[in-house]
């Protein structure tokens, strides 16, 4: 048999996936009168375990769930495929025509000389440097997927021309590292991921005045933006070591854009910018990279190729799109308000001391993400700050803060829609980057968490 051929065949993991889905698909036609709640937990359940497994490509499982919400009638079809009305999906969209321009017109590889003698000598040099930059970039471009989109394409030409070859851990580790230093750190910078603007607009509706990005900034960042790079350049050092970088093959003194090269430049500084003054002109990231986009896909625009959307893999978008659907489904159906109270009740917070209360609301946020995402987090918990207030005697302030400090703990991979764009678009394996979520998570609790209380504290917020 072909070694190609082999490759294909059903392995035992596709057999037991494919045995949950017929078991699934078998309870929601079975039990049309089942409660919705218990329909959406069955689906739910389903698809999270499947994209925490990986064992099935990652898009085959969103099909999956849009094929049994809405054959099963689970939830109507603005809320099951509410994932392609998001933005998020669309700036998805956008940034994989971005991508895909960036390398069409070798301005990827022009960046990628620029930056490469700044990092070059030392690997740790080189990792350091992709992620305190990608931590950088978060304080002037408000959208983590934008952020992630624009550098991917750079990252992955930056670790061709420092001369690591696909499949070295070298090459993994500056990649990675790039995506999670613009990622894991910045929900410590109020308007730099989708989690912490919905937690600021919900402050808003629920207590009428949202928190001020210098008292984010402050309550935050010195612990979940600093220390957190910090152990996230060590755990990166330690999960995926490597040699000295190789002299550019071809070294070139002075870099010269070409024409397409300049005006695709042109197009992502004019894009930058809005991004940065998003608060000010109110137009979503999501639309200004699909400005971008449309300009790049015009004929004659030199910026793609004849048949651009061939060269594209719509892999990401039909994913994000499950991702931000099945968050969605969690919300509506109020599965993640009933297990939110569930956990709730059995948490002895009118008892607890304030490092004990600290401990399990910031658990409480940091585990209902791994059932309705990082965004339907605050969406979920901040109405319940004002009786959380009460229970704990803290204000409704610093409850709801405690948010950040759970959804900025990323268990697996499939919590975040960003940074699974970006481990796909770069083709980093999704267990290296599972593995590399649990043990920065993990130490984040033992080591981030006691600091950041104690810290807390020093401020007067507890």
């Amino acid at each position: 048999m072909p070694a190609a051929a082999a490759k294909s065949l059903p392995t035992p993991r596709h057999w037991i996936s494919l045995v949950a889905i017929v078991g699934v698909t078998l309870f929601l036609l079975g039990m049309p009168a089942a409660p919705v709640m218990v329909r959406a937990g069955a689906v739910i359940g389903l698809c999270i375990g499947l994209w925490a497994t990986g064992w099935l490509p990652q898009w085959l499982t969103a099909l999956v769930f849009f094929t049994l919400c809405t054959l099963a009638g689970v939830a109507p079809a603005e809320t099951v495929f509410a994932g392609f009305g998001s933005a998020a999906t669309w700036l998805v969209f956008a940034g994989l025509i971005i991508g895909a321009a960036i390398q069409f017109t070798g301005l990827g590889t022009t960046l990628a000389q620029g930056v490469g003698p700044w990092l070059a000598g030392s690997y740790r040099k080189a990792l350091v440097g992709v992620i305190v930059l990608g931590l950088v970039m978060a304080f002037f471009m408000p959208s983590g997927m934008g952020r992630i989109l624009l550098m991917v394409p750079i990252l992955t030409t930056l670790a061709d021309h420092l001369g690591y070859a696909q499949g070295e851990r070298a090459r993994t580790g500056l990649i990675l590292g790039g995506i999670m230093g613009t990622f894991l750190p910045t929900y410590a910078i109020l308007p730099a991921n989708v989690p912490n603007n919905v937690l600021m607009g919900a402050a808003e509706a629920v207590l009428g005045t949202p928190p001020t990005y210098s008292d984010y900034l402050l309550l935050h960042f010195p612990v979940l933006g600093l220390l957190k790079t910090l152990l996230l350049i060590g755990v990166m050092l330690w999960l995926f070591p490597g040699q000295a970088p190789a002299q550019a093959r071809e070294p070139a003194p002075s870099l010269h854009l070409a024409a397409p090269e300049r005006w695709l430049a042109a197009l992502l500084s004019v894009a930058v910018l809005l991004w940065m003054t998003d608060a000010w002109h109110g137009i979503s990231p999501a639309w200004v990279g699909m400005g971008v986009a449309l300009v790049c896909l015009f004929p004659g625009s030199r910026l793609m190729g004849e048949k651009p959307l061939q060269s594209i893999s719509f892999d990401s978008f039909i994913y994000v799109a499950g991702i931000v659907s099945l968050g969605a489904l969690a919300y509506q159906s109020g599965l993640g308000t009933l297990v939110a109270g569930g956990l709730l009740s059995a948490l002895p917070l009118r008892e607890a001391s304030d490092a004990a209360a600290f401990g399990m609301l910031s658990a409480l946020a940091m585990l209902l993400g791994t059932l309705v995402t990082l965004p339907g987090i605050p969406a979920i918990l901040t109405p319940m700050a004002p009786g959380l207030a009460e229970m704990t005697g803290w204000s409704p302030e610093a409850v709801y803060m405690t948010q950040v400090v759970g959804f900025s703990t990323v268990l697996l991979p499939y919590q975040a829609p960003p940074l699974i764009v970006g481990i796909l678009a770069a083709r980093i394996s999704l267990r290296e980057t599972a593995r590399l979520c649990l043990v920065t998570a993990l130490l984040s609790v033992v080591l981030l968490w006691p600091l950041d209380y104690f810290w807390w504290q020093w401020l007067g917020w507890l």
